[in-house]
């Protein structure tokens, strides 16, 4: 038997159960409760740092299956609605564990990048991801060796021109946590 394709491969870390519910969401979106699906996804990446890395290119799939199938969003919505509550209770997270909270920033960053490097923006993700990457980017985070571990994702960081907003925007640029702890070290901020 060949190799497990890319989704499949992620999809093998969860119980029978829920590997049929997300295989189905994949082929037959319409056949399963899509904001289950994406309670699903939420809450295994909060747990799984590796997962919560790959879940963008899982969470497309199932976002372009059901638009192709019932031209509707209620993955998306129910994804989005999701990741806003957590995003509002960031820092209880955060208290409550190092590795959920390096997780949750992963995650939110992988599904924002991943839709748009798709064209497929999700907004209301904008200021989350600047939110927790500038929080990641602190001084006291990078002291912590869990937070410092955190993947730096691909669409990475937040920053502003030197002369203030560029048009009220900032800047999107790659940046590691190695840049980060180097910049941060030498006093400069990421807004």
């Amino acid at each position: 038997m060949g190799e497990p394709s890319r989704d499949e491969y992620k999809i093998q870390s969860f119980d029978a159960e829920t590997q049929q519910l997300l295989k189905t969401a994949l082929k037959d979106p319409g056949a399963v409760d899509l904001e289950k699906v994406a309670n699903v996804v939420v809450d295994h990446s909060l747990q799984d740092c590796v997962f919560s890395k790959e879940a963008g290119r899982m969470c497309y799939a199932i976002i372009q299956a059901e638009s192709k199938q019932a031209g509707q969003s209620v993955f998306r919505r129910g994804l989005l609605d999701r990741l806003q509550r957590e995003y509002q209770a960031r820092e209880q997270l955060r208290a409550r564990s190092r590795l959920s909270w390096v997780c949750y920033v992963t995650f939110i960053c992988s599904i924002f990048d991943y839709l748009r490097v798709n064209n497929m923006p999700m907004m209301a993700l904008v200021n989350p991801v600047y939110d927790c990457l500038f929080q990641l980017a602190q001084p006291e985070s990078l002291s912590r060796e869990e937070e410092t571990l955190a993947p730096w994702p691909g669409c990475c960081c937040w920053r502003s021109s030197s002369s203030g907003r560029l048009a009220g925007r900032p800047l999107l640029l790659p940046i590691s946590t190695t840049t980060a702890r180097f910049w941060t070290e030498r006093g400069h901020t990421f807004l």
